[in-house]
């Protein structure tokens, strides 16, 4: 059973839907109310976590000595990569070196697994039964850090101020008590070397399958991992909650809420290298609408930041989308 605590930011949240509810009927019969709101709700976000010039410069310090100066090259002339503007650069480095999306991983494992079965139906007389297991999805260093120091240093730059988004729980076998861990597809040291991470919990979906377990199994892998070593800077925890009007739905999801909730909080606690590690944004879904909970300020309190789907920020992943 769930706490006091608990049970009143459901009450919260319940009072955020109804009113963002109440904002867009107003919008529907007033003109000028819908024009406000039309101006209020911004253009589709992207799905990543917006890195402040604080953290990005603390990341930057993290990087090996032999990296931390600029190193002037001989073959920066002219017509060399390195004589190119910063500009067109960062831009070649951010499409040669970034993070590999969930969905990405999940569907590279699905790719193998298909290749695997294809190779035992071609050779039904096998018995080879290590054709069977899949090997864990491989990431490979890219090519472009391995050219020159200035080039490394620069992509590494970029690199350490990028975000990993775990927002999809991983692949779940028929026959399994939970979904494959999340070190199935990332390493633990790849895990621990991360310095910006946003976690987006779908909490609420289906009545059938209790999201706040399947999430709470997930990440006792991921916490586990970090609390041997880790090298965060910034952990955003994002809760997206839906069907909050149905109390069937809410009796164990909030309990589980706030047990993931005493988790994350005891990991900073514990083993986060500042304080307020983690930052925190709870969004209550509502079909094509989500709203913000917070308070935007003095005069307008509970009254909610609205999104509209199709928003990947917001509604990205789902508890049901592997099973």
């Amino acid at each position: 059973m769930a706490g006091e605590e608990s049970q009143m930011k459901l009450a919260e949240w319940r009072t955020i839907q109804q009113r963002g509810r109440n904002k867009i009927l107003r919008a529907c019969r007033d003109p000028v109310a819908r024009a406000k709101l039309r101006a209020e709700i911004p253009s589709p976000m992207s799905g990543l976590l917006r890195i402040s010039d604080a953290d990005r410069e603390a990341a930057i310090t993290t990087l090996p000595a032999f990296l931390s100066e600029p190193v002037e090259s001989e073959n920066a002339g002219r017509y060399s990569f390195l004589g190119l503007p910063p500009e067109i650069r960062n831009a070649i480095y951010r499409y040669a070196v970034r993070y590999p999306t969930c969905r990405s991983l999940y569907d590279y494992w699905y790719d193998q697994k298909e290749k695997a079965k294809a190779k035992i139906e071609l050779k039904p007389c096998t018995t080879n039964t290590k054709v069977l297991r899949q090997s864990r999805v491989p990431l490979r260093t890219p090519t472009i850090l391995l050219l020159c120091k200035q080039i490394t240093r620069e992509a590494l730059t970029l690199l350490s101020s990028q975000v990993f988004v775990i927002d999809r729980i991983p692949p779940w076998l028929m026959g399994n008590p939970a979904p494959l861990p999340m070190t199935y597809f990332v390493g633990r040291r790849t895990l621990q070397n991360l310095q910006f991470v946003q976690i987006k919990i779908s909490l609420g979906d289906s009545a059938n399958i209790g999201g706040g377990s399947i999430w709470l199994e997930l990440l006792n892998d991921v916490l586990k991992a970090w609390s041997e070593r880790n090298r965060l800077i910034r952990l955003h925890i994002v809760f997206k909650l839906a069907n909050v009007m149905r109390p069937n739905m809410w009796f164990y999801e909030l309990e589980a809420f706030e047990k993931l909730m005493d988790k994350f909080n005891y990991f900073e606690f514990k083993y986060a290298s500042k304080p307020n590690l983690i930052k925190w944004e709870h969004w209550v879904l509502d079909f094509e609408y989500a709203y913000k909970v917070g308070y935007r300020n003095i005069d307008e309190v509970l009254d909610p930041i609205i999104r509209v789907h199709p928003d990947p920020y917001i509604w990205q992943g789902s508890i049901i989308e592997w099973v």
